[in-house]
């Protein structure tokens, strides 16, 4: 009798058949679990190109709004900085005579026609507005205008009216406060407005695609809305016009900016779109640049592609196991090729982008201390476009002035894995060009131990600018020295000659020298130009400062005029005999001049009374009791010299008296020693 047990076994032919398919199960299983999780590898790494691509044309555009208001302030405080225009400005307020008013208006011509400001004024410290470059202009700054002016004049340096709207302006703009001072008095600010329309939304535009969807929007965070700054590409509405509420739960991507979102994210817009944004605050400014683009027009397209692929892979691998395989392997192959299409145009993309900015994309491999770099970065290096430079190569394009510091600074990030930001000179290859650069970089934050350094950068070639920053540095320094100059003689003036006594007294302290100084004044001018007049009068100071400055032989001797028809001279290092010698020196000079003075009772040429004083300062340091620095601390000197000057006058005139440190005198007439006893004044 058969068992219940053995009659319900499958027979050996049917045992095997189903176990071979549920081989075959499996192994479809495992090829079907094999080919979706490539589709989702795939999928993944094409998601991170196109966030990757949107996130370097924010950048660049952030850079590029960035740079756009650096360079309005800078040139709003060369404004500042500039104290010919203050002078100009200072004069023309003192006297309101038409040439100086003229010379005003063409500053403020210069900054519309060739800065490219939209308008230029001169407002006074109470904000009403003086002048333009067309004559003189009516009314008053505006609220956040005159908050402007005022944080501008409080500070002394420019200020800064963000983009906003206003009835007296068609359009909207930027406004910047570079406030003026004559010394230290304020003379008022010169109002620079700049339309948004011609230079900052320009920036916004400056696409590597041609996506229908692309756009980027600047907002601003404005009590508990986001204001839109810029123009929509999809709606009518003017820029400041359109504002958002920051209600929580919201997923448009300029609320979730101004909620402190940053980086990339998804979100629905103003249109109710699923979109991908890339969000970046603006430096120095309280604007945010959003970046988006419809999810569909980024992504949709591969994915139809790679879903059709796929389902006509799982078609064929149903008629046969062979031709799955081989099918597969042939489609994963154009598909791989088509994705690589797809990222070759998104690099053209970016290639152009990096070209309309100036700046050049690399990554750097640890592991093979090797570059890989686009075709701008290497066009910047001067090197083909090959798109690959090796660790000794760059070494060896460092300027060796900077080489030291520049592998200093880059090992340094290396090894603290901090972000890096640096410039320095190259030797470019092939044309041998010095060129400046400036470079960006940051690390992984994957990058663990043991694993291969990776830093990824921008490079841009700053030569221009670093000349442009030289040739402001050289008229900087022209105006410092025409500050120290006395326009009328061409001789020093008086602040050139208390910062010369402040260091020819610490040095002489310093060495334990001595110290002299001549005061002298030229004898009855004020009757020479009521006789003369006060232009013949202007020519007599003029020749009798030229030389006096043709008699001094000493490098470290310098003539100042004191102020009016007195001069000084400073003799740093010389002895109570050698500054007599200059003194008399200098009367003979004088003398040789034979101008003609007839009001002069003592003759009917041009005289000077002179007063010598000569001492040391370490003397004067240990016998004094309060501790002085600069110009305070020759005070003494400087007393001295003016009781000598104020005894050669009381004796006649052209003279020369000396003062000794014993406060006794010896009185010198016409360079003939005759004795006599000078009265000491504590003045």
């Amino acid at each position: 009798m058969t068992s219940p047990v053995a009659s319900l076994r499958l027979p050996a032919p049917a045992r095997a058949w189903w176990a071979l398919g549920l081989l075959v199960a499996l192994l479809f299983a495992a090829i079907g679990w094999g080919v979706h999780a490539i589709y989702q590898a795939r999928e993944q790494r094409y998601r991170h190109q196109i966030e990757g691509g949107l996130q370097a044309v924010n950048h660049m555009q952030v850079r590029g709004v960035t740079d756009w208001r650096r360079r309005r302030l800078r040139e709003a405080a060369a404004l500042t900085d500039d104290r010919l225009l203050a002078q100009a400005v200072a004069r023309w307020r003192a006297t309101a005579a038409p040439d100086a008013e003229q010379a005003v208006r063409e500053r403020l011509r210069i900054l519309v026609e060739h800065v490219r400001y939209t308008a230029a004024y001169f407002v006074d410290p109470q904000g009403r507005l003086i002048l333009d470059a067309g004559g003189p202009a009516t009314g008053t700054l505006q609220p956040p205008e005159m908050r402007a002016l005022e944080g501008a004049l409080a500070r002394a340096e420019p200020g800064i009216v963000e983009l906003r709207r206003d009835p007296a302006f068609a359009f909207p703009f930027f406004g910047l406060l570079a406030p003026l001072y004559d010394g230290t008095a304020s003379l008022g600010a010169i109002w620079l407005v700049m339309d948004a329309r011609t230079t900052l939304y320009p920036l916004l535009e400056t696409w590597p695609t041609s996506s229908r969807t692309a756009e980027s929007v600047l907002v601003e965070r404005q009590d508990d809305t986001a204001l839109f700054l810029s123009p929509l590409r999809h709606r009518s509405d003017e820029p400041l016009a359109l504002r958002l509420p920051a209600e929580p739960g919201s997923r448009d991507p300029m609320v979730l900016a101004v909620a402190g979102v940053r980086g990339a994210f998804y979100g629905s817009d103003y249109r109710n779109q699923p979109v991908l944004a890339v969000a970046s605050a603006v430096p120095d400014s309280p604007w945010l640049l959003v970046s988006k683009v419809d999810v569909a027009d980024a992504f949709t397209a591969a994915q139809r592609r790679e879903w059709l692929a796929l389902s006509l892979f799982v078609s064929l691998g149903l008629l046969s196991l062979g031709c799955v395989v081989v099918l597969w392997q042939g489609r994963a192959w154009r598909r791989e090729r088509a994705l690589k299409a797809e990222l070759e145009r998104n690099l053209r993309w970016l290639d152009n982008a990096q070209k309309a900015a100036s700046v050049g994309y690399f990554v750097y491999e640890g592991q093979s201390d090797a570059f890989i770099m686009s075709r701008m970065a290497s066009a910047i290096f001067g090197l083909p476009s090959d798109g690959r430079m090796t660790l000794r190569q760059w070494v060896g394009m460092l300027h060796p002035d900077e080489r030291a510091q520049t592998l200093e600074i880059h090992g340094r990030a290396m090894s603290e894995r901090i972000p890096l930001r640096t410039q320095y000179r190259i030797q470019r290859n092939g044309d041998g060009q010095v060129r400046w650069i400036e470079v960006w970089g940051e690390y992984g934050d994957s990058a663990g131990d043991g694993e291969p350094l990776l830093m990824t950068g921008t490079v841009q070639d700053i030569t221009d600018r670093k000349h442009t920053e030289d040739e402001l540095a050289r008229y900087r320094n022209a105006l410092e020295s025409q500050v120290r100059m006395d326009p009328l003689t061409q001789v020093a003036n008086r602040l050139a000659l208390d910062e010369a006594v402040a260091r020819a007294w610490s040095q002489a302290l310093r060495e334990g020298s001595s110290l002299a100084l001549l005061m002298i004044d030229v004898d009855h001018f004020k009757a020479y130009n009521d006789y003369y007049g006060h232009v013949a009068g202007d020519r007599c100071l003029q020749r009798v400062a030229s030389a006096l400055a043709s008699a001094l032989g000493r490098p470290g001797d310098l003539l100042a005029r004191y102020g009016g028809e007195e001069f000084a001279v400073l003799l740093p290092g010389a002895d109570a005999d050698a500054a007599l010698a200059v003194a008399h020196r200098l009367q003979e000079v004088l003398r040789a001049l034979s101008l003609e003075h007839r009001a002069n009772p003592g003759g009917f040429t041009v005289t000077a009374s002179m007063g010598l004083a000569h001492l040391r300062p370490a003397d004067v340091v240990s016998a004094g009791t309060e501790t002085r620095a600069g110009v305070d601390a020759a005070q003494p000197l400087f007393q001295q010299a003016d009781a000598a000057l104020y005894r050669a006058k009381q004796l006649g005139r052209d003279r020369v008296v000396s003062y000794d440190a014993q406060c006794a005198a010896t009185l010198y007439e016409a360079g003939q020693p005759a004795p006599a006893i000078m009265l000491i004044y504590d003045i």
